[in-house]
């Protein structure tokens, strides 16, 4: 679309002559409805380009990477409400007779970010 506006009789005098200084490109990690992965872990979710939230055909995604954003913090806020206080956590890890793992505390289960964007316009815009 660019490069034809470039070529109208009344912009062409505008850059005739001229000297290009740089090129310009963009890096795509394609994605799309057929590449999203399973998006939660423990403690833990993929979001935005890392999750491959680029609608291909329109080569745009900055608007449903900060939508997957915004719905991983409401998701995250909300397990974090859910978390006991430290010192219930605290008694909990006594009372196991296993070896704990390394991060004793508790994990936040941010599993309602997948049903949330599935529930979402992302979801539908990338289908």
């Amino acid at each position: 679309m660019f490069q034809q506006w470039k070529t109208h009789p009344s912009i062409r005098p505008t850059f005739e002559g001229g000297e290009r200084l740089a090129y310009g490109a963009r890096a795509l990690n394609e994605g799309g409805f057929q590449s999203i992965p399973k998006l939660t872990f423990p403690g833990g979710a993929l979001v935005g380009c890392a999750a491959g939230f680029l609608n291909v055909p329109k080569i745009k995604g900055t608007h449903t990477a900060m939508k997957s954003g915004m719905l991983a913090a409401e998701s995250a806020f909300s397990a974090m409400q859910a978390l006991p206080e430290p010192a219930e956590a605290e008694e909990a890890a006594e009372e196991e007779e296993e070896m704990p793992p390394p991060f004793t505390g508790p994990v936040a289960d941010l599993g309602p970010y997948q049903s949330a964007l599935e529930g979402s316009w992302v979801y539908e815009e990338l289908h």
